[in-house]
């Protein structure tokens, strides 16, 4: 195993020169390699009494003249981390000093971010202020040289005392020569809920990866992480498609404040399947309708991934197609949209 932070190039093929990528990046001299930190903590959010902030972004410039393979991202965060999405993104992308800086100023959005080059660089659950999130010895995720890491962060203070409360994280990469398996991510965002009073629901949606990949799915399932809030009470994540249509990829009843994220040991092979289905359930004990929505009183149903396919993808799910009663409430079904994000 390298070292935290250690330099490394594409994978699908065996790692190469990083300079023939043609990777987006600040010019630079390649020179000596500075002394690369592979532990970095950022500012600390200030909140008021009862405060929420969910419209502020953080980065770090990770100033790597050559290529990271990371194979373990371990966080650490004090109270009141509910939730945070972080990437990784060329150098000269959003422009501006590290730190923390509102994510309208630099319009940044993960979407956004994909679309420039970025990719997934580690995703929180909810409400865990201790996680890890590593790969099988050989697996690693590639980050360009010349790149920083941008997140979008929510942070709540509950208590009636002001809360200042920082995020840690720490990186260990593997050499080139280590890396067997390229890794990028696989998104799927269900936005259709609608969580009656009294009752309960399950939210469901299918997504066609066949179809965005062009071809027969050919890759596996390494890693899953699942998002959603304090009305939920677990997701599954199945096969959908082909002759193991149904068969269980992941399936978890963690409540939030755990660390969520599961290593699939052995990694689930996709191959004649037509994608992957997620299913949430939920129980509103309360007399309002919940809808999806990013604040802590709203809900979610998102999971991330990682495969060894040769392409990212993305899947968003929103309007309710169909209504199923069942027993004690509903089972809502939405319509799946995926794209496929090429990169090097």
């Amino acid at each position: 195993m390298g070292a935290v932070l250690g330099g490394c190039d594409e994978a699908g093929e065996a790692p190469g020169d990083a300079s023939a990528q043609g990777d987006a990046g600040a010019m630079h001299d390649a020179g000596p390699r500075p002394p690369y930190v592979g532990e970095h903590t950022f500012p600390a959010i200030e909140l008021e009494a009862y405060g929420e902030v969910l419209s502020l972004c953080q980065s770090w410039t990770l100033n790597n003249p050559t290529e990271l393979w990371v194979h373990a991202v371990e966080m650490s965060a004090g109270p009141g981390w509910h939730h945070s999405n972080w990437m990784y993104v060329p150098e000269p992308a959003y422009d501006g000093g590290d730190g923390t800086w509102r994510c309208s100023e630099r319009s940044f959005n993960e979407v956004a971010a994909s679309a420039r080059g970025g990719g997934v660089f580690f995703a929180q659950s909810t409400q865990s202020t201790a996680e890890t999130q590593q790969f099988p010895a050989g697996a690693a995720y590639r980050i360009p040289p010349w790149s920083r890491i941008v997140g979008s962060v929510h942070v709540i203070n509950p208590t009636p005392d002001a809360l200042s409360s920082a995020l840690t994280f720490r990186i260990t990469t593997i050499e080139p020569g280590e890396v067997t398996t390229r890794l990028r991510p696989l998104a799927i965002d269900n936005r259709g809920i609608e969580l009656a009073p009294r009752s309960e629901t399950s939210v469901r949606t299918e997504c066609n990866l066949r179809q965005a990949h062009r071809r027969e799915l050919d890759f596996s399932v390494h890693y899953v992480l699942p998002h959603y809030h304090g009305y939920a009470d677990g997701m599954r994540i199945e096969i959908f498609g082909g002759p193991r249509d149904g068969e269980v990829v992941f399936e978890t009843m963690g409540g939030i404040g755990n660390a969520l994220g599961a290593l699939l040991d052995p990694p689930v092979d996709l191959a004649g399947a037509e994608g992957l289905r997620t299913i949430c359930g939920y129980r509103n004990e309360g007399t309002e309708t919940i809808t999806w929505g990013p604040l802590a009183s709203d809900e979610m149903c998102t999971m991330l991934a990682y495969t060894d396919a040769d392409r990212q993808f993305g899947a968003l799910a929103d309007d309710i197609v169909t209504r199923t009663p069942i027993e004690g409430g509903e089972l809502q079904e939405s319509r799946c949209a995926v794209i496929a994000i090429d990169d090097r």
